[in-house]
């Protein structure tokens, strides 16, 4: 059993991050007779599964679900968050592009008043025609 203290020096972690782990329920640690925090091999284990969830990117709310999971249930969190990770990542590459596009083409005229376009629709339309180049681009790296 090891106090907070020592499991701060350990982990890399506050002893105020470690009691907010314990208030709200991530870790399950024993508390002595003066109302201390003791942390068992259990909750040293738990906290470098915390750690490792937070380096995927997870949210607290999600890595307290997670912690209860089965492993296939957990998988499909992961699954779940690669995508979301590709999905920002295809965000992030139009965004380039569409600052790249504008430093070369400069600011695109403002649409004719004549042409029903908004100046939004015409600024998705340049986004969307960007996206396109980077979803085909990801297409080809899947297949590669």
């Amino acid at each position: 059993m090891k106090k907070i203290d020592e499991v701060s020096r350990l982990t890399g972690l506050s002893k105020r991050t470690l009691q907010y782990y314990d208030d709200e329920g991530i870790l399950l640690i024993k508390r002595t007779e003066k109302n201390h925090r003791i942390f068992g091999p259990d909750a040293l284990e738990r906290i470098c599964q915390i750690l490792i969830y937070k380096e995927m990117g997870f949210k607290l709310k999600e890595i307290k679900k997670l912690l209860e999971l089965s492993n296939a249930q957990k998988d499909i969190y992961f699954i779940k968050q690669v995508e979301s990770i590709k999905n920002q990542i295809i965000t992030l590459k139009v965004r380039m592009g569409f600052i790249s596009t504008i430093r070369v083409n400069g600011i695109p005229l403002k649409p004719d008043e004549q042409s029903g376009k908004t100046y939004v629709g015409s600024i998705t339309e340049i986004r969307e025609e960007i996206k396109k180049i980077f979803m085909v681009e990801e297409t080809n790296d899947e297949n590669e």
